[in-house]
């Protein structure tokens, strides 16, 4: 059995964890985009949040879970289509709200992995900021 302290100190370590792997995870995209300057950079961000939401729908499992992750991800695919084709900073606006989800989402559902939640949010947040900067127009 665990004290109060010992548990806290669990949690900080697992939450560490999540924000680590979310930091490698996002130095890899980046890395990506970095090396490979070529590719169109908006569609690249437009890819990235069509593609994150729905890690989501493979948590789902059960029906219920299914009728919340369908509709976000499909939320979330639009922003990323409608900021390809019209305005990049919905591309952006996308990523950050996908930061919302991922703090929403742990208290509607038990679906996603324990502390998921940090590593996405550290993911979106960062990307959000990366392709602001990079897609910003230049005055």
């Amino acid at each position: 059995m665990f004290t109060i302290g010992e548990t806290a100190t669990k949690n900080r370590i697992k939450n560490m964890t999540g924000f680590i792997i979310g930091l490698g995870v996002t130095a890899a995209i980046i890395a990506f985009a970095e090396i490979f300057r070529k590719i169109d950079l908006k569609f690249f961000a437009s890819l990235n949040l069509a593609v994150i939401p729905f890690i989501y729908i493979g948590f789902s499992i059960d029906p219920y879970t299914l009728m919340l992750t369908i509709p976000g991800a499909s939320f979330f695919l639009m922003f990323a289509y409608w900021g390809y084709k019209k305005n990049y900073m919905l591309i952006v606006i996308g990523l950050a709200l996908h930061g919302l989800w991922d703090v929403v989402f742990p208290h509607v559902s038990t679906a996603a992995p324990h502390d998921y939640d940090i590593f996405c949010i550290t993911v979106d947040v960062l990307l959000a900021f990366y392709f602001y900067l990079k897609l910003k127009p230049i005055k």
